[in-house]
């Protein structure tokens, strides 16, 4: 039953101004009255029971993943080839990595820039053990102890033993001043 619009009229008035009771519908109110039941639901489930809020969960999933990663960066193993170190060779990213192994490691053998000191001279045309990069390749990951060079396979990261014999390809023929003299057979450029 309707009401009349003499009976909707609210009995407060305001500078000569009087309103209508105009309730929500009942819809709208059981909506508001849900949502308030799902908030105080949500609270006790996600701030004092069992539930995980959006960054814990997060944090937790990250954690998983990291150690996933980790574990799966050990089982990839670099297959090593001529093919796959000219790659390397021609990727600027993996050239810095292998430069910044080098500095770290083989500087004190080989000099900054590979000229050689108590190593040989890595920036002439010539190599020692072999002619090719996977020769390179073996070198640094077996050593040479009869020279003196520590084997670094069990050292090295693959990634940063590829990375740094990638590296020293790059720096053949590149004849740095004051160089070490020639050692072992001379050798024709890598093939870009």
């Amino acid at each position: 039953m309707s009401r009349t619009d003499e009976e909707r009229l609210m009995a407060h008035e305001y500078d000569g101004i009087r309103e209508y009771d105009n309730p929500l519908p009942g819809w709208w109110k059981g909506i508001f009255v849900l949502s308030i039941v799902w908030a105080i639901g949500y609270w006790l489930y996600f701030h004092g029971g069992p539930g995980k809020l959006p960054k814990a969960q997060f944090d937790a999933d990250w954690k998983s993943y990291t150690v996933w990663k980790a574990e799966a960066e050990k089982k990839v193993t670099f297959v090593a080839s001529e093919e796959s170190l000219a790659r390397l060779a021609a990727d600027p990213a993996t050239i810095e990595q292998g430069k910044k192994v080098f500095a770290t490691n083989c500087v004190a053998c080989h000099t900054e820039n590979g000229r050689g000191n108590i190593g040989a001279n890595l920036t002439d045309d010539y190599q020692i053990h072999g002619t090719t990069r996977l020769d390179i390749y073996n070198t640094i990951h077996d050593g040479v102890p009869e020279k003196g060079m520590i084997s670094w396979g069990p050292t090295l990261h693959p990634k940063d033993l590829a990375a740094v014999a990638a590296y020293v390809s790059t720096l053949r023929n590149t004849n740095v001043p004051d160089g070490k003299a020639h050692e072992g057979a001379h050798v024709d450029p890598f093939p870009r």
